[in-house]
C-alpha cells in the first residue's frame, strides 16, 4: 500500500509546471488524440456556473467550492468574512492598536509605519514585516461592502512603501461585493465573495478546488498564474513520458485512456487522462489539461485537474464512484465550458464614433465578449470547421461573438440529416478590411476562406472535440 501512495506522488509531480524552469517550451508536431465525433451540445445534467478570474466553468449543479487562493496584482486576498460595520471597526481599530504598540527591535520604534484612512469603510496600513526588519515592509488594506469584511495583503521593499499604500487604496476602490452565483457584467477579477473590476489584465493567478456534487471522492482543480515564455517547462506529455521512464515497471499500473494536442477555446494545450491506483490500492482517476500560455498577462499559464479516488473526511481511501466513460464524459463537459468571461462594456454600434485613424494594424487580437474595435474580417483561432466560416465579418462596437465548431457526422447522423456541433468561446484576428459592409443575410457566405480555412496559420491542426 506504501508503494502505491509513493508510486501516486510521483505521478502527480509530473503534472506540474516549474515557475522557476528556464527550459524554452518547444514546438511540439501534432500528437495523436483520440477523437470522438459525437460530439454533444451541452452537458446531460444541470450545471453551476462558477467565476474565477476572468474565466468562466461550468460544473455538475450542486458542486462546492471547498478551497482558494487568490493573488491580483501582487496583493494576496483573505477570505471575505460577514460582520457588521461595527464589528469591522473594532477589528481595525484593535489591529491598529497592535501595530502601534509592537516595537521594532532594530529600530526601537513603533511597528506602525503609517495609517490612513479615505472613507470610513476603508483602512489602510503598512507596517514592518517583522520585528527584526527593516527592509520589508507589509501593507495591510482593509474595505468593508454590505456586511463583508474584505482584507487584502502586500509585501514591499522599505523604499516602496509609498507605492505599495497608494496601490493598495486603487485596488480596494476598485473592490465589489459578489454573492457565488452572481456573473458580473462588467470587466475585471472574480474571486471567491467579490470582484475588483477593472478592464485591464493585471498580475492575476488563482487555484481553486471543487468537490463534484454526488462524487464525494471526486475534486475538480483550476490554476492559472502569469508565465514568462522563458521560465516555460517541458510541454505536459514530454514530461509525462520522462516520469513513466522513472518509474519504470510501476509505470504498468496507469492506464492511460487519452492523450494528445487539445485546444480550450483560445488556448493550446495538452491533455493527459489516466487512471491508477490510489493509496488503497484502488482505482482513481488522473486528468490534466494545461497551457503555459503565451507570456503575457492576458495569456497566462492555465492547468485544470479533475481526479476521483480521494480519501473521505476520516481519511479513508475511497472506491471511485464514475467508470472511465464517466469520468471521460464529466471531464469533457467541464473542460468544453471553460471560457473567458463576456462583459458588457460594449458599445452600440449605433454609438461608435467614426474610424480612428490610422486603422488599427492587421494582426489585432479580440477576444469572445469584448466589443469589436475595427470594422472588417476576422479570423476565428480555432482548428477545425466553423458555422459560417472562421473568417467573417464584424462592425465597430459589435460584441465578438462565440463560435459554433462542426463535428463528423456518424453513418446514423448522415442518414438522419443531423451533424454534432458545440459552441465555444475564440480569439478573434483582424486579417483585412473592407470599406463596403456586406449583407448581413450574406456575411457568412460572402467570407473568403471559410469552412476548414486556417490560411493565417492560427490552428496547429487539432481539433477539440473529445467529448464523452
Amino acid at each position: 500500500m506504501k508503494t502505491y501512495g509513493l508510486f501516486l506522488l510521483a505521478f502527480a509531480a509530473a503534472f506540474s509546471v516549474s515557475p522557476n524552469a528556464c527550459v524554452a517550451a518547444p514546438n511540439r508536431p501534432h500528437l495523436f488524440v483520440m477523437a470522438n465525433n459525437n460530439v454533444s451540445t451541452a452537458p446531460s445534467s444541470p450545471t453551476s456556473t462558477f467565476c474565477v478570474g476572468r474565466f468562466l466553468i461550468d460544473i455538475p449543479a450542486g458542486s462546492k467550492l471547498t478551497g482558494g487562493n487568490y493573488k491580483y496584482d501582487f496583493l494576496a486576498i483573505e477570505s471575505v468574512k460577514t460582520m457588521s460595520l461595527e464589528e469591522f471597526e473594532k477589528e481595525t481599530t484593535a489591529h491598529e492598536s497592535i501595530l502601534k504598540s509592537s516595537i521594532n527591535g532594530r529600530t526601537k520604534k513603533s511597528m506602525l509605519l503609517e495609517s490612513v484612512q479615505p472613507e470610513k469603510t476603508t483602512r489602510i496600513f503598512s507596517s514592518w514585516k517583522s520585528d527584526a526588519s527593516t527592509a520589508q515592509v507589509v501593507v495591510f488594506g482593509y474595505r468593508w461592502i454590505g456586511g463583508h469584511r474584505f482584507l487584502l495583503k502586500d509585501s514591499v521593499d522599505d523604499d516602496k512603501q509609498k507605492v505599495g499604500m497608494e496601490n493598495m487604496g486603487k485596488v480596494l476602490s476598485r473592490l465589489r461585493s459578489r454573492s457565488e452565483t452572481e456573473m458580473p457584467s462588467e470587466p475585471g477579477y472574480c474571486f471567491d465573495g467579490g470582484l475588483i473590476a477593472n478592464s485591464e489584465w493585471e498580475n492575476e493567478e488563482a487555484g481553486v478546488d471543487f468537490r463534484v456534487a454526488d462524487h464525494p471522492d471526486t475534486i475538480l482543480s483550476v490554476w492559472f498564474y502569469p508565465l514568462a515564455k522563458y521560465k516555460h517547462d517541458k510541454p505536459l506529455l514530454e514530461r509525462m513520458g520522462g516520469m513513466t521512464q522513472v518509474l519504470g515497471n510501476l509505470a504498468t499500473s496507469i492506464h492511460i485512456l487519452r492523450k494528445g494536442n487539445r485546444q480550450v477555446g483560445p488556448y493550446k494545450g495538452q491533455e493527459h487522462l489516466a487512471s491508477a491506483p490510489n493509496s488503497g490500492g484502488m482505482r482513481g482517476h488522473a486528468f490534466v489539461w494545461e497551457t503555459q500560455g503565451e507570456g503575457t498577462l492576458e495569456t497566462p499559464a492555465i492547468k485544470i485537474e479533475l481526479s476521483t479516488g480521494h480519501a473521505d473526511r476520516k481519511g479513508n481511501p475511497q472506491k471511485t464512484s464514475l467508470t472511465d466513460e464517466q469520468a471521460m464524459k464529466l471531464w469533457d463537459d467541464v473542460l468544453n465550458s471553460f471560457r473567458l468571461r463576456p462583459t458588457g462594456d460594449t458599445v452600440k454600434t449605433s454609438d461608435v464614433s467614426p474610424q480612428p485613424h490610422p486603422r488599427l494594424p492587421l494582426g489585432e487580437l479580440a477576444a469572445t465578449g469584448r466589443a469589436c474595435p475595427q470594422t472588417g474580417w476576422w479570423q476565428a483561432s480555432e482548428a477545425g470547421e466553423i458555422e459560417g466560416g472562421a473568417r467573417q465579418y464584424f462592425t465597430a462596437g459589435e460584441t465578438m461573438p462565440q463560435v459554433t465548431m462542426l463535428g463528423e457526422s456518424s453513418l446514423w447522423q448522415k442518414l438522419k440529416g443531423a451533424r454534432p456541433s458545440y459552441r465555444t468561446a475564440t480569439v478573434w484576428k483582424l486579417v483585412d478590411y473592407d470599406a463596403e459592409v456586406p449583407k448581413p443575410q450574406s456575411i457568412a457566405q460572402a467570407a473568403p476562406g471559410n469552412a476548414s480555412s486556417d490560411a493565417h496559420g492560427l490552428g496547429d491542426g487539432s481539433s477539440h472535440q473529445d467529448k464523452g
